[in-house]
């Protein structure tokens, strides 16, 4: 057998000749064996070679150290572990499998990790969001990474790693849960449920509402009963609310807040009867009537025949929006939301106990003196006496005849109730006692018509002659 003279640093194969505990034994065709010992086989070291390493079986290894006194050959497989480790690498890079490193530096554009002695460098590019955010707290740290490339140029090695595909897949999985998480939330939840959910985003004209894996989509509309401008106004990210869900339709879900309040009419009669005083702003003028926000978007109509007793009285003429109201609920329609309101029912109609007839001869009470006469009094209801009406002579200036407060007797002309129109005459009382007392005379004539002059002056003459 040919003796070969091993130098340090070569490398040789052995076969084992010998196993104990701590070392084996190899024969490497040299003026002795080489030894192996535990620390110097694999890293981490192994326990015992019992079990591990056979007789007869060959091993690769680098002569570390040659003695002449004792003679022994020392050798190592650690720096063949670090070349096997890098062809491994290689061949991860092909397949693609991730492995285990532990992070040992933290550097500017990315972090360093050991694996199997080699340095791999992994820039922030291809680490997980989370993890960069975190990155003073990773040394030390075992992270699962894929090796992208490792490449050998001279002595020097390149060795490149990446989370993508782990934070990819990660994320994938957790989407595939919350999906199917998601689903089965979302089977539990019918149109007409109410649920509770927290306020998760925020937009111009809605907001999501979030449960535990499904969200919901809350209109501005859906809000309030009230008009809303802004819905950050009533709203805030976090708020957990109380919605109902009215439409359901595949994975969309319309929810609403207001479906589970009562409407601004409902708590209107809630707190309202018929017979109700209630103060109310104008707020648009019809050709029947004026509509009036009695409180916040609750209206109601005065209709024109409401306006007042006067059929003459052209209330709607001098109301202007914004004026505000005082009327009476004399109606409330739940169902249609409809309100009747009146003024007329909060005054006295003055002529609820006139009882006065055409030809009626009346007192009537003076309560206002004008150039075309006056107006007066008459069981509660107002009325006209025309300047003509006045006497049977011919009257200048009325104030010089009657005064405010005066009591005339008069006769009624003209009485139309349901136009509050009552017309008298004084002129014509005055004519009636004179025509009664020209009619008294010609009874008197008539009875003296058989009478002689002697007669008429019988009282005379007798006066005379005593």
């Amino acid at each position: 057998m040919e003796i070969k003279t091993l130098k340090v640093g070569q490398i040789v194969e052995g076969t084992v000749i010998k196993v104990e505990e701590n070392t084996i034994y190899l024969d490497v065709q040299d003026y002795t064996e080489g030894k192996i010992h535990l620390d110097n086989f694999d890293k981490p070291a192994p326990d015992t070679f019992f079990g591990l390493v056979k007789e007869g079986q060959k091993i690769r290894a680098r002569v570390q150290k040659k003695t002449d006194e004792p003679a022994q050959i020392l050798l190592s497989r650690l720096p063949l572990l670090i070349e096997e480790k890098f062809d491994e690498l290689v061949q991860l890079v092909d397949s693609g499998e991730t492995v285990k490193a532990k992070v040992t530096k933290i550097l500017e554009k990315g972090i360093i990790l050991n694996y199997s002695g080699h340095e791999i460098f992994l820039p922030y590019s291809l680490l997980d969001f989370e993890l960069i955010n975190q990155k003073d707290q990773l040394k030390g740290k075992t992270l699962e990474v894929q090796i992208i490339e490792a490449t050998r140029k001279g002595r020097s090695k390149r060795i490149v790693g990446s989370r993508k595909v782990v934070f990819e897949r990660e994320r994938q999985k957790a989407y595939e849960e919350r999906l199917e998480l998601r689903q089965e939330e979302l089977d539990q939840i019918q149109t007409g449920d109410v649920v509770k959910g927290t306020i998760d985003k925020i937009e111009r004209h809605a907001a999501t509402v979030r449960f535990e894996h499904v969200v919901g989509l809350l209109r501005i509309s859906q809000v309030s009963h009230h008009r809303i401008d802004q819905i950050e106004d009533v709203l805030t990210m976090g708020q957990e609310v109380e919605v109902k869900v009215i439409k359901k339709e595949g994975n969309r879900l319309d929810l609403s807040i207001k479906a589970l309040q009562p409407t601004p009419y409902e708590t209107f009669y809630e707190a309202h009867k018929v017979g109700d005083t209630v103060t109310g702003v104008a707020v648009q003028k019809l050709p029947f009537g004026i509509i009036v926000e009695v409180d916040r978007d609750v209206r109601g109509l005065l209709h024109r025949n409401e306006f007042s007793w006067n059929p003459n009285d052209n209330f709607d003429s001098y109301v202007k929006i914004g004026d505000e109201l005082t009327l009476t609920i004399i109606q409330m329609d739940a169902k249609k939301e409809r309100i009747s309101l009146s003024k007329k029912a909060l005054e006295d109609n003055p002529w609820k106990n006139f009882t006065g007839r055409r030809g009626d001869v009346v007192e009537a009470k003076v309560t206002e003196i004008h150039r075309e006469g006056l107006t007066v009094e008459v069981q509660g209801a107002t009325g006209q006496i025309h300047i003509s009406e006045l006497s049977n002579e011919h009257i200048g200036k009325v104030e010089d005849y009657f005064a405010v407060g005066d009591t005339v007797k008069a006769v009624i002309t003209d009485a139309k109730r349901d136009q509050w129109e009552l017309k008298l005459s004084i002129k014509r009382v005055l004519m009636q006692e004179e025509r009664a007392q020209y009619e008294q005379y010609l009874e008197d004539e008539q009875d003296q018509e058989g009478t002689t002059i002697g007669d008429l002056f019988e009282e005379d003459l007798t006066k005379q002659g005593d």
